[in-house]
């Protein structure tokens, strides 16, 4: 049998409350070409004995004997995984019907892309999308404009499943592994960028981007990634990026600290940082809003991919 296109992923924990939506929009899928990889990562509450209810040829899932978490748990289903592509769908979200319809004709008219990101396309007006971009764009993109474009998380990010195996799986060691992997794997190839809305994801206090957001442990991690991710570059434009990204932080620091009073927690978090005292001279170093791949505004980059007859280039 031949590979499916994708690989669906849910991952589970304690999801009693929201795993039979999760899994019930998938199955309701309008394209069917997908193997689903379920995986309880040893739930204390009727999680698992809901994940059974389901006999669906397509699902395969499994309860891990102990509890090995997040992103331990991202990893074994990516070693199952058969599919060419892979998408997570957590067991509190909700796949929307034709997603997988539409991202499997994205697929067709962009194979090389290394990634598929759902991005904000009112925020965007030099692209009509869907819009392949390569790695010294996107890097712009990502840091000389105020799109959120890399800090949407796995409910917006398809992966090749051979290109995310061959940088090394997922990391373990950031609470915001997802805006680490999108950035070190798109230096690696082309983005395709689409209308964001795959799925519906759900907010909660268990979530670990916002756990980590309330101790700044996010926040030095969104740095620390940046400036791993520029420095293992090849970009032309590196030591620019890297001016920008420790000026923006550094600007960020002293509001939440210094201007709060909180003389304490600026020390440690400079501390934390690594920074030096002389990397305060890029405090002026501002993001914004002014880099534009189109170099006439009311000449947007265009494909042919909505227009008759088909083509892509």
């Amino acid at each position: 049998m031949s590979a499916p296109l994708f690989t669906i992923a849910t991952i589970t924990y304690n999801s009693e409350k929201w795993v039979r939506q999760a899994i019930e929009s998938v199955l309701a899928s309008s394209y069917a070409d997908f193997e689903f990889l379920i995986a309880d990562d040893c739930s204390t509450d009727n999680t698992w004995d809901a994940i059974q209810e389901y006999n669906d040829p397509r699902i395969r899932s499994w309860r891990n004997e102990q509890n090995i978490g997040e992103y331990p748990n991202r990893n074994k289903v990516l070693s199952e995984a058969s599919g060419k592509y892979l998408y997570f769908v957590d067991g509190d979200d909700i796949l929307y019907k034709h997603t997988l319809r539409n991202l499997s004709e994205y697929i067709d008219a962009f194979p090389n892309a290394i990634m598929i990101w759902g991005v904000p396309s009112a925020n965007i007006d030099f692209a009509v999308l869907p819009y392949q971009f390569d790695p010294e764009i996107t890097m712009r993109l990502i840091y000389e404009t105020t799109i959120p474009l890399a800090t949407v998380g796995f409910s917006e990010t398809v992966f090749r499943i051979n290109d995310l195996r061959r940088i090394g799986y997922l990391p373990t060691s950031y609470a915001i592994g997802d805006t680490y992997i999108k950035k070190r794997l798109a230096l690696e190839g082309p983005v395709l960028m689409v209308p964001m809305g795959f799925a519906f994801w759900r907010r909660s206090d268990s979530q670990a981007s916002l756990k980590a957001s309330r101790n700044f442990k996010g926040f030095i991690e969104s740095f620390l990634i940046d400036l791993k991710i520029i420095e293992q570059s090849r970009l032309q434009n590196k030591e620019k990026l890297l001016l920008l990204v420790k000026g923006s932080f550094i600007r960020r620091m002293i509001k939440h600290t210094i201007l709060k009073g909180r003389f304490h927690l600026f020390f440690l978090l400079f501390k934390v940082s690594g920074l030096t005292l002389f990397d305060f001279r890029f405090v002026l170093k501002r993001y914004g809003s002014v880099f534009s791949p189109a170099s006439v505004i009311s000449q947007p980059l265009i494909n042919h991919f909505h227009f008759y007859p088909f083509r892509t280039n």
